[in-house]
């Protein structure tokens, strides 16, 4: 059978080819040339999100595939990749954001920082031909007390110096945590460390300095596992009913994290053996996966892993490309669904908040809460609405994702659009903003309801559409249109309810009243953006004073930080996790009544 060419060209014009046999589906192609399809269904035909342009040869559109495109949308040459077969060659655009982002971030941390790399200038005996000494023999008599583990490459890189009748040759060593040293060479060499937070839907990572513990540059990808399903539930399924299905799932991480490490260490003229230490959080299936450990614990009750306490590896062992004795750590974990990734976002907590609500916001969002001497965690299966999921015109955060919703000067609703572009669809926090700001305009009622005796005008109106009801807005700046449909409303009030149900139940658990709540903290980049407003009106988190209520951005990835540079962060992680009860929602006597009622905006 002939192979078929297939070009994937992305949003900048880069063309990346592969090649496909006829009838293969364009969906799996795509996927597997390391390109994000889009979509939140893992393939199964039911979100209509992986929409590409095609010119070329595929399968014919069906009924059911049409019902997900807009007549302008099949003019252009839109269609549905997991719907698609390959037929002939093909050009395949993917019209939506990079995957990846670098982003320059240099300043100093606002802790202290103790080096964890420091240089030593010796010098070695040259080759002797009458007592020839190996060269790493020479080496380790001159460095008496530092246990000497330096690559073969490095080793090469020395010999290329060491000539037979040379005296003595100064060298330099950069040398760890006292004792142990990693590279030799004539010029004086940084060592730089990684701190990763690798998310459900999102990879985000730290380059830093082990030297001066600045962070150099940050930058986050898409997890490309998202093209097996959109939540950790779906994965776990994926693993557990494909023979494979965990080996591919673990060679799909890595290969994702060492790209995204690689374009970092390439924006920074660095290679990987400059790469000496990894600290690492996520929530427990993810950190499972990077590991290629089994993930059948997490299938059913009572979702347990089979690890939970901090892991010292080699990266090696896990497939990172690194220095060969480069040191990976991954933080403990709580237990359940609630995982290293949360320990690390108490790492920002102010020792003097006691009473507080931490809530990380996402496909699948974590609780915990403090009373001032004891805490309680759990975790809340949100689903993919606040990452873009199941809404209809969702939408990951890019240029021409609407992000805030308001109401103007003029009294109409305003949109923030990401990249000053044209609609292109709604991201979480906008979604978010869209529901808080329809249910005080009451063109929605307490119930999520579309009222059909709104208020309605040139700036929104109401549609009946063949599925039923749906409001547009138009932006009055650009002139686009965002729509919004009854089913997409009641995504929202599924995710939230879901949320706030956990606060309900841990505030229950502990004895207290939202009064008595110092601070609510939102944690992770969904979380930062989010209007308290918006929260508290459509009953996502409890009605508290709006100054109570702090966004502490990506609390992860600067816990997972805080730990590669210090030991003594790293102890505090354990303290964390010796001190937090894990509460298991779906069995608590209350959870099914309480999440009706959480159904309802406030």
């Amino acid at each position: 059978m002939q192979e078929i060419q297939i070009n994937i060209i992305g949003p900048d014009g880069g063309k990346t080819v592969c090649w496909s046999l006829t009838g293969k589906n364009l969906r799996e192609v795509i996927a597997i040339s390391n390109q994000d399809p889009g979509g939140s269904c893992g393939g199964r035909g039911i979100c209509g999100k992986c929409k590409v342009r095609v010119r070329g040869e595929v399968s014919p559109l069906t009924a059911q595939e049409s019902e997900f495109l807009l007549p302008e949308e099949l003019k252009l040459g839109l269609r549905l990749a997991c719907f698609c077969t390959i037929q002939g060659p093909l050009d395949v655009y993917l019209d939506y954001a990079p995957s990846h982002e670098i982003k320059p971030l240099k300043k100093s941390r606002n802790y202290q920082f103790k080096p964890l790399v420091k240089t030593e200038t010796f010098f070695i005996k040259g080759l002797e031909k009458s007592e020839p000494v190996p060269l790493l023999k020479r080496i380790t008599n001159a460095l008496p007390g530092f246990a000497v583990k330096i690559t073969p490459k490095n080793i090469n890189e020395l010999a290329k110096l060491d000539r037979e009748g040379r005296p003595s040759l100064e060298l330099k060593a950069l040398v760890f945590d006292q004792q142990v040293v990693k590279y030799v060479g004539r010029e004086k060499r940084n060592a730089y460390g990684i701190a990763l937070d690798i998310g459900t839907t999102t990879l985000f990572a730290l380059l830093v300095s082990l030297e001066n513990g600045e962070t150099v540059q940050a930058a986050s990808a898409t997890n490309m596992q998202r093209v097996y399903g959109s939540d950790i539930i779906s994965r776990i399924s994926y693993c557990l009913e494909k023979e494979g299905g965990l080996e591919e799932l673990h060679m799909i991480l890595v290969n994702n994290i060492n790209n995204l490490i690689a374009e970092l260490l390439q924006q920074n003229a660095l290679a990987s053996d400059d790469l000496v230490k990894l600290t690492v959080v996520g929530n427990p299936v993810m950190l499972h996966l990077f590991l290629g450990i089994s993930v059948k614990g997490f299938a059913s009750a009572p979702y347990s892993g089979l690890f939970a306490d901090v892991m010292h590896l080699e990266a090696s062992a896990v497939g990172i490309e690194a220095h060969k004795n480069a040191d990976l750590i991954i933080l403990p974990q709580i237990g359940g669904f609630v995982g290293a990734d949360t320990i690390a976002c108490l790492l920002n907590i102010s020792p003097q908040m006691r009473r507080f609500l931490l809530i990380d916001i996402g496909t699948n969002g974590e609780i915990v809460l403090a009373d001032g001497k004891k805490l309680w965690a759990a975790s809340a299966a949100a689903g993919p609405a606040f990452e873009g999921g199941r809404i209809s015109s969702g939408m990951r955060a890019g240029p021409g994702a609407v992000d805030k919703v308001f109401y103007g000067d003029d009294g109409k609703i305003g949109f923030n659009i990401i990249g000053n572009e044209m609609i292109k669809g709604v991201c979480g926090s906008g979604i978010i903003d869209l529901a808080a700001v329809l249910r005080r305009g009451r063109y929605i009622d307490e119930f999520g309801i579309i009222d059909q005796e709104g208020s309605y005008n040139d700036n929104i109106k109401l549609q009946n559409v063949s599925d039923g009801l749906q409001l547009a807005v138009t932006d009055t700046v650009t002139g686009g249109k965002l729509t919004i449909t009854q089913q997409d409303i009641r995504e929202v009030q599924l995710a939230k309810s879901a949320i706030r149900t956990g606060i309900d139940i841990l505030l229950m658990q502990a004895g207290l009243n939202v009064q008595d709540l110092e601070a609510v903290y939102l944690a992770g980049a969904f979380g930062n953006v989010l209007q308290a407003e918006s929260c508290i009106d459509i009953g996502l988190v409890p009605p508290v004073s709006r100054d109570k209520i702090i966004n502490i951005g990506n609390a992860a990835a600067e816990g997972a930080l805080k730990a590669l540079l210090s030991d003594a962060a790293l102890a505090e992680a354990g303290v964390w996790q010796s001190r937090i009860s894990y509460v298991e929602l779906a069995g608590h006597k209350d959870f099914q009544e309480m999440f009706i009622k959480n159904i309802n905006f406030g």
